[in-house]
């Protein structure tokens, strides 16, 4: 079970816990400059925009991806993470190697719990990346790849492989299994790869018998496809059935945060149907909420 912190209290997830669900759309990769443009000037109104939307809608957390050449990660990241950890008191992941960025955010998110999101099997990262996780108590993310391949590993056993190494690494550093959380590798469905799903549902099925808590970050199941969103969802309820603990998703594809609460109601990751009620209580006295626009 992994543990994040915030002002709204603790977030535990895992095997056997509910289904977290990360909001994904604060990235700048592909963004148009409409969008690129105010957070090179250090203008972040939209991305608090982007944060409140998914909040608002029922996802458990935010991740940050500002990777850019024309963004000052150092300057903009950790006073966007701490932004938004103070106007919607939930947790706040980070997307980066900058190194530097990194540190900041965290430093700025103290005394909470965060999550790094960046981390591979490649030594060099590890060397630079556990280090900071260890000293602000940050959970660890890790991408299966990177040490014995440069290319994403195509069978569920190259994939844990390289999940061992992070695993070690994280464990000789004094990180523990329980904060460290391993991506499946979600492959796009466009690409025609065979067996790709089953590898990624093989891989989260042998991570969850080991107990450690895994993602997907479902958005490239459909990439370059008509119906992206309904792939997404349709790739992630599967996952769910077989042992995924958490999701970056889009919050603005219908209806997949009220089919994820059930599904966690029906497989029994949600006692006495808490989440689910909630989330449907909710829903119902809402107005209904439009995400925001560039």
């Amino acid at each position: 079970m992994t543990t994040l912190t915030s002002r709204n209290g603790t977030l535990e997830y895992g095997p056997g816990k509910p289904t977290m669900l990360i909001n994904d759309q604060l990235y700048v990769i592909n963004k148009p400059d409409s969008v690129i443009e105010p957070l090179s000037r250090g203008e972040i109104d939209y991305f608090m925009q982007l944060a409140r939307w998914g909040h608002a809608v029922g996802t458990d957390m935010t991740a940050i991806l500002l990777t850019h050449p024309e963004i000052d990660e150092v300057e903009v990241l950790p006073r966007l993470a701490r932004a938004i950890h103070e106007e919607l008191g939930s947790p706040v992941g980070l997307d980066t190697r900058n190194a530097e960025a990194i540190e900041a955010a965290l430093a700025e998110l103290q005394p909470y719990r965060s999550i790094i999101w960046t981390v591979t099997a490649e030594q060099p990262l590890l060397d630079t990346l556990l280090p900071i996780a260890k000293r602000y108590g940050a959970a660890v993310a890790g991408m299966p790849m990177g040490r014995f391949s440069g290319h994403v590993p195509m069978t569920a056993e190259e994939r844990v492989a390289e999940a061992q190494v992070i695993l070690e690494a994280c464990e000789g550093i004094g990180i523990p299994r329980e904060d460290v959380v391993i991506d499946a590798m979600c492959m796009p469905a466009g690409l025609l790869q065979a067996n790709a799903y089953q590898v990624a549902l093989q891989t989260i099925a042998i991570l969850h018998d080991m107990g450690i808590t895994t993602q997907l970050g479902i958005g490239n199941a459909g990439s370059n496809m008509p119906g992206p969103k309904t792939i997404g969802l349709a790739y992630l309820l599967g996952a769910m059935s077989w042992g995924l603990d958490s999701a970056f998703i889009n919050p603005g594809i219908e209806g997949l945060i009220a089919d994820v609460r059930a599904m966690d109601m029906l497989t029994e990751r949600d006692p006495a149907c808490r989440r689910y009620l909630k989330h449907w209580r909710a829903a119902q006295n809402a107005p209904q909420i439009i995400a925001p626009t560039n």
